[in-house]
């Protein structure tokens, strides 16, 4: 399933930035309302508390003003305080009623019931019997009852303030928990939308470094695709062609160096040919200073057809990085056969030559590895000063076979210690020498070494001249006998 995509990077981080709000503002949203209710609550609690402390205070004062009227009706007989006690009556009723629909308690309840029918049956008695009668008299006792309970009523409110209290603090202590639980479920929710944002905004960029650092690697056989906003898409586009382009130069450079490496041996062949002719006096004989200018020239020559062969081999290298002709390979006689082949090269330098070989065998193709063994060995010779020392050691380390080389040549920058493989990389080192190398000897022996599983480096602990390790898997040789 296809998702829309925005169309640029800071779109996609504003979507990113709105995405990793949204539940923070919910969460906001969410204490907003609960606070208002609460607020709510809280007024509402606050004045049904006042309505009921100041009803029940107007119920006691109706009941002292009709006891007082109720009295002096008894005495006197005047109607108009008979009236005044109806006034009163009529209050006493109407509060009454609003304490009872703010009293929840059904004992309270139960006690403003039995104080309104005692107050009825007074009521009924002023009306019914002469203001002297006995009955009144009876009546008007009634009023100390009357005046009793409404005091309790009164104490009685305060159980309505102490339920509001104790709604507000449940009310309080749901709003708590259900911050918490909130709370903590919005934790793993953000974690897991802050990696998921993280992930699609930086999944491009990962994209775009990956193939920038392929591009720099030389890999271009790999398609870029960079998937993300419009914009970081195009590059990715704007890279693979890059690379195409890079990868048709690549080819074209490879090309080029083969057919001027294959035109170019054919006219030193003949060179050598008619130097060692020279050499061996077909042409007559010739004088010390000839002979000295043929040596040079032989000596020329050769070094010209090793650097015509560094070109072949790495046309070779690149054009079938994995073809290898495998075979059970002795690596200690194969460098004693590479010993052999540049042992002039070795006494023309008066090198002190070291070696320490254990019988090593790998499966792998015996020309690369040659060549390999070649390159290295050639590039020790090269830096290595006259009368300098060269070692070489060959042993098992593990289920590896190991080789190292060392001389006593200037070294490898640190700094050069992964760039010295590199093609036509010519390092900081000067060698001895008319004819400087290619910088490809290093870079085929590492194309080769890689194409047989295996690693070659620079130690980066060698404190005096130049010290590579081979390193090739033996696991496919074991059974081989």
């Amino acid at each position: 399933m296809n998702f829309p995509r925005p169309n640029s990077f800071l779109k996609l981080l504003l979507f990113g930035f709105a995405v990793v709000v949204t539940p923070l503002l919910i969460a906001l949203a969410f204490a907003v309302i609960i606070t208002d209710r609460m607020a709510d609550q809280s007024q509402h609690a606050v004045y049904k508390s006042a309505r009921a402390t100041q009803n029940s205070r107007m119920l006691l004062e109706q009941v002292t003003i009709m006891e007082r009227a109720a009295r002096q009706y008894h005495v006197l007989g005047d109607k108009a305080l008979f009236n005044t006690y109806r006034e009163a009556h009529d209050l006493f009723v109407k509060t009454v009623g609003e304490l009872n629909n703010l009293f929840v308690d059904q004992s309270l309840k139960q006690e403003l019931k039995d104080i309104s029918h005692t107050e009825q049956a007074i009521l009924d008695s002023l009306q019914r019997h002469p203001y002297s009668s006995e009955q009144i008299k009876n009546a008007v006792g009634e009023f100390v009852s009357l005046a009793s309970k409404s005091r309790e009523v009164l104490s009685g409110s305060q159980t309505v303030i102490d339920r509001e209290v104790e709604v507000m603090y449940g009310l309080a202590s749901n709003a708590q928990r259900l911050f918490f639980w909130f709370g903590l479920a919005l934790i793993p929710v953000m974690i897991i939308i802050v990696v998921g944002i993280t992930y699609v905004i930086s999944r491009p960029v990962r994209q775009i470094e990956a193939a920038i650092m392929s591009l720099g690697d030389g890999s271009f056989a790999s398609p870029i695709k960079v998937i993300g906003p419009k914009n970081l898409e195009i590059l990715g586009e704007r890279l693979d062609w890059l690379r195409q382009r890079l990868a048709e130069v690549e080819q074209e450079k490879v090309k080029f160096l083969r057919h001027v490496s294959h035109e170019l041996k054919t006219p030193l062949t003949a060179l050598r040919e008619g130097t060692d002719l020279l050499a061996d006096g077909v042409v007559g004989q010739l004088s010390p200073e000839q002979k000295e200018v043929v040596t040079i020239l032989g000596s020329n020559t050769a070094q010209l057809q090793g650097l015509i062969e560094d070109l072949l081999n790495f046309s070779r290298a690149h054009l079938k990085p994995s073809a290898l002709d495998q075979d059970r390979v002795a690596l200690d006689k194969l460098m004693r056969r590479v010993l052999s082949d540049q042992k002039l090269a070795i006494i023309a330098k008066q090198l002190n030559l070291r070696v320490k070989f254990e019988p090593v065998s790998v499966r792998g193709d015996k020309e690369k590895l040659r060549v390999v063994l070649d390159n290295l060995l050639s590039n020790a010779v090269k830096f290595s000063p006259r009368k300098g020392k060269v070692e070489i050691a060959i042993r098992k380390i593990g289920n590896n076979a190991a080789v190292d080389i060392r001389d006593s040549g200037p070294g490898i920058q640190p700094r050069e210690h992964e760039r010295v493989f590199e093609a036509f990389y010519q390092g900081e080192a000067v060698a001895e020498g008319h004819i400087k190398g290619t910088g490809l000897g290093l870079s085929i022996a590492r194309d080769y070494v890689q194409a047989h599983g295996g690693q070659i480096s620079v130690n980066e602990k060698s404190t005096s001249g130049a010290h590579l390790m081979l390193r090739l898997p033996m696991e496919a040789a074991q059974g081989i006998s």
